[in-house]
């Protein structure tokens, strides 16, 4: 039997903890443990934990450490300390469909011997659960059919708390973390699905199986805004002048967070160089730039001819 882990990462989440522990406690699957991490919460987190671990000792345990400052530093440090065949990562706040660690270990269960990691879309809702978007994904203007590594740094579509990989996979992060300035990792989902998608396979599952709650304090929220917002921003930025530099500073981001992944020895040579270039890449012509981007499939899900205009 597999040992199949659950990671919740808690800060400050009193109003909803209950709720998303009560929906692991529902799964249809059920041989999972639970392992929490809180990083300094002073609301009723910790006796909301301590109430659930005196119910289910056996499936629900606390682990002790420092702060660590982040959701992705905090999801990070558990999966250094934690040892298991199959992860899951847990956001505080969500709601999980009965079926949804059912469904991502079928899925995860297609690949073998290789580093995997799977991921599910999401309903979106407001504070009390009620729908505003049946798919997360598109929502954000993402698409979940890009999963090349490429695509993963500039568009990544992938939450973390919709996540499911195996020990494989975790090992290779594990062994990347200590050369990481995690300041350049955008998320710990980007950093564990663009190593999956580097060495192994990301298999995603086009079905909404987590309510992702807009609580107004997510660490990664969904946008809110319409197209007709979304051109209007485009056109105040264009007139001020703002727009090239915000397209820049975006991509910027995926370029740094490229040069850190190059720093791993297990990545093949022929995608190494293409990171190590694309991290590069700004100080070339824009005429190499578009070639580039276009050559190594820097795709996103939408305005590509404006992406590789801009940037």
């Amino acid at each position: 039997m597999k040992d199949i882990v659950v990671l919740l990462a808690t800060y400050n989440g009193g109003d909803y903890l209950k709720q998303q522990l009560d929906s692991l406690l529902n799964q249809t699957f059920s041989d999972f443990r639970i392992v929490v991490h809180d990083d300094g919460s002073k609301d009723s987190t910790l006796e909301i934990i301590d109430d659930y671990i005196k119910k289910y000792p056996e499936k629900i345990r606390l682990l002790h450490g420092d702060s660590c400052g982040s959701a992705k530093a905090n999801f990070l440090w558990m999966l250094s300390q934690v040892k298991a065949d199959i992860y899951l990562f847990c956001d505080q706040d969500d709601v999980w469909h009965s079926t949804k660690i059912a469904k991502s270990l079928e899925a995860l269960a297609s690949v073998e011997e290789r580093p995997a990691c799977v991921f599910t879309d999401m309903w979106v809702t407001d504070e009390s659960l009620r729908v505003i978007s049946n798919s997360f994904i598109r929502y954000i203007g993402r698409n979940p059919a890009n999963i090349a590594y490429s695509q993963i740094l500039i568009d990544n579509p992938g939450a973390g708390c919709t996540m499911c990989f195996n020990r494989l996979l975790r090992d290779y992060v594990i062994e990347l973390l200590p050369g990481l300035n995690l300041d350049n990792i955008p998320m710990h989902d980007a950093l564990v699905l663009s190593v999956a998608a580097l060495i192994g396979k990301v298999i995603p599952v086009d079905e909404p199986l987590v309510y992702y709650r807009q609580t107004g304090h997510n660490t990664m929220g969904a946008t809110t805004e319409s197209e007709a917002d979304k051109r209007n921003r485009n056109i105040a930025d264009f007139k001020n002048g703002s727009i090239f530099a915000k397209k820049r500073a975006f991509i910027e981001e995926a370029r740094v967070f490229a040069a850190e992944l190059s720093k791993g020895d297990f990545i093949p040579v022929d995608k190494k160089n293409i990171l190590i270039r694309f991290a590069d890449i700004g100080r070339k012509s824009k005429f190499k730039r578009m070639s580039f981007y276009k050559n190594n499939n820097f795709t996103r899900a939408h305005h590509n001819f404006w992406f590789r205009l801009w940037v």
